[in-house]
């Protein structure tokens, strides 16, 4: 009997491993961030990193995100709009 491993992938704000059905799954798309398409560069982001540290979240989505404007304000409420609509 061969048991499945669940795929298991790295938060980029706090670098954690978590199974990847916990994690929500982003890109940018047209210079904004969006849900993730289906095709392309993607990347990985914790609920907790979402919820708690709004400073580290911004300067991790900075890094990863070269061309995301620098100068919007609440990245968390965007990212947590984007995990509740889609």
């Amino acid at each position: 009997m061969t048991v499945q491993k669940k795929p298991v992938r790295m938060c980029i704000s706090c670098k954690e491993r978590h199974p990847q059905s916990q994690l929500l799954r982003l890109q940018m798309h047209n210079g904004e961030i969006s849900a993730y398409l289906g095709h392309g560069r993607s990347f990985y982001l914790c609920i907790n990193c979402v919820d708690s540290n709004p400073k580290a979240l911004k300067k991790a989505l900075m890094q990863k995100c070269k061309k995301l404007d620098k100068h919007i304000l609440d990245i968390g409420k965007m990212v947590k709009e984007i995990a509740t609509n889609g």
